[in-house]
């Protein structure tokens, strides 16, 4: 018997290759370099890659007499201040693979032929938020559509054609109530391509070697959309900033005079500076008229913009209809009692429509003479309705979440092979521990080289003769009639859109546009300096040395 130290190259290869005899075993699927620990900065199964061959290089690397040093200077990761990894996107020009090795669990560890591979697969799993270990999230897909992350079974196989079933009771009404428990359709995971190395470098490392590029960019969207805040619970936890930030109009409060009270509302009252009140509470303190008027528009701008009171959902009905209570005195006589009101229901629209998208009156709309005292039910009435709209336009006007949103997301992959078994038994799902918890840094945090834009020299006139336009704007009559008018008038806010009724094509070069833009952009940055100091990080500028023959 020949020990396996004096065994050649060639002969240590063919018994790596060599089927393992005896009763069946189990398989194991593990980093290619084991022993990486967290303390050393490295991220287990991950490598990084900054070749722009990276695959090519990692192979390389791979083929070398050294390939465990090279390896092991691929595994530094940048950390946060938390120590949590953090992998770059391919944007910042940086890769990061897996690389795993497929062994039988015998003596002596022979690798897995790769012939019994008969399918790999890698998964990317979200740690649920406020957990350090679990529980896991996969990106699930229902046929054609992102459900997005959803929690699964660290073992649960991401295809549901392959997994066990279930037994069934034999009853259909049991069965049923089994569906039920067990939720929705069986949905599957999102799986990416795991790999098996060129047969060159798995001979020459008599190792089953298996590797996935770890996808750190996504443009898919969650088509469940995110789910709607519930801020009437929220309110009862923030230390009442909600309520605070609610209109005083939607709040007990006593009787109070409206501004421009009994006067046609005009759409030259409309002040752009209501929206930006930090505390629409605040504003209502304010006993003159200006200060009413503020604060009156505040109610319409949150009515309209942040609560959408004024469409069709449930919730903007309810509410009106607990402003339809709320009667405002429009005339009283010569005794003081009132002869004509109207409901603030019915008010507050055409007010908004006035005032916020500055329409005229044609109708004759006046202004209410005064808002009457909210005793403390019904104030909590509106103010828990506003909420509830609150929660349901949140709903309506948030946008889709991308697959990988989130700064603070953490994530790790995990990947399985399917293994051949003897003749009449179905394929091994043998899976790999998890890598360590990562972070996914945002496009703005690479370090990558920037890119370098060459822009003409604007006073070269024979240049820009040669500048020919690169970008043509399609314009309708009234932004042409704008746009042609006194420029003194639009800058006082003037402009009119009247005059021509034909559209104009207005083409511009591209190169000259850039120019200006750039020297906005430093005439703004040397502004904005002056309140947050950041000109020493954001803008660095270096001479260029002058090459013969420039």
């Amino acid at each position: 018997m020949v020990a396996a130290g004096n065994l050649s190259p060639v002969q240590r290869r063919r018994r790596a290759l060599a089927p393992v005899e005896g009763p069946p075993h189990d398989t194991e699927l593990v980093p290619l370099l084991p022993g990486m620990t967290e303390a050393a900065g490295e991220t287990g199964m991950i490598i990084a890659a900054a070749e722009q061959d990276f695959l090519a290089a990692v192979m390389a690397d791979l083929g070398a007499a050294d390939w465990r040093s090279r390896l092991r200077a691929r595994f530094t990761a940048r950390r946060g201040a938390d120590g949590v990894a953090e992998l770059y996107q391919p944007m910042h020009q940086h890769f990061h693979l897996v690389l795993l090795e497929a062994a039988c669990v015998v003596p002596g560890r022979p690798r897995l032929d790769p012939e019994k591979i008969l399918g790999s697969g890698l998964v990317l799993r979200r740690v649920a938020e406020d957990w350090e270990q679990g529980p896991r999230q996969g990106w699930m897909q229902d046929g054609p559509s992102r459900r997005g992350w959803l929690s699964v079974s660290d073992n649960a196989d991401p295809d549901p054609a392959t997994r066990r079933e279930i037994p069934t009771a034999g009853h259909p009404a049991i069965d049923a109530l089994i569906a039920a428990h067990r939720g929705g359709p069986r949905l599957a995971e999102e799986v990416l391509p795991l790999f098996v190395a060129p047969p060159a470098v798995c001979d020459a490392l008599g190792k089953t070697v298996l590797f996935g590029l770890v996808p750190l960019a996504s443009s898919e969207l969650s088509e469940a959309g995110p789910p709607a805040p519930d801020f009437a619970a929220e309110a009862e936890t923030d230390g009442g900033a909600l309520r605070r930030h609610l209109s005083a109009y939607l709040k007990a409060r006593p009787k109070g005079a409206l501004p421009q009270a009994g006067n046609l509302l005009s759409k030259d009252w409309a002040d752009s500076s209501a929206s930006a009140a930090p505390d629409a509470s605040l504003a209502d303190a304010d006993a003159s008229d200006a200060g009413r008027m503020k604060s009156f528009q505040v109610l319409l701008q949150q009515l309209a913009m942040e609560l959408g009171a004024f469409g069709e959902a449930p919730p903007a009905r309810a509410l009106m209809a607990l402003l339809s209570q709320i009667s405002l005195p429009l005339e009283r006589d010569a005794e003081g009692k009132v002869v004509r009101s109207t409901d603030a229901a019915v008010f507050l629209p055409r007010a908004a429509a006035i005032l916020l998208e500055r329409e005229e009156n044609p109708d004759g709309v006046r202004m209410p003479l005064e808002w009457p005292a909210i005793d403390e039910a019904t104030g909590e009435r509106l103010t828990q309705a506003a909420l509830t709209c609150m929660s349901a336009r949140f709903a309506q006007v948030s946008p889709r979440t991308g697959k990988l949103d989130g700064a603070s997301r953490r994530y790790a992959v995990r990947a399985f092979i399917r293994i051949k078994q003897e003749e009449g038994c179905p394929p091994k799902l043998c899976w790999s521990d998890y890598s360590e918890n990562f972070r996914i840094l945002p496009w703005y945090a690479g370090d990558a080289p920037p890119i370098q834009v060459p822009l003409p020299d604007a006073t070269d006139r024979d240049l820009l003769k040669n500048l020919k336009p690169g970008v043509t704007f399609e314009l309708p009559p009234s932004l042409a009639n704008l746009l042609r008018g006194n420029p003194e008038d639009l800058q006082k806010g003037k402009g009119n859109t009247g005059g021509l009724t034909i559209g104009w094509l207005c083409s511009f070069s591209i190169p000259l546009i850039t120019i200006c833009a750039f020297i906005v952009l430093n005439i703004f940055l040397q502004l904005f300096d002056l309140v947050f100091r950041w000109m020493l990080w954001i803008k660095i500028c270096i001479p260029i040395p002058k090459r013969r023959g420039d």
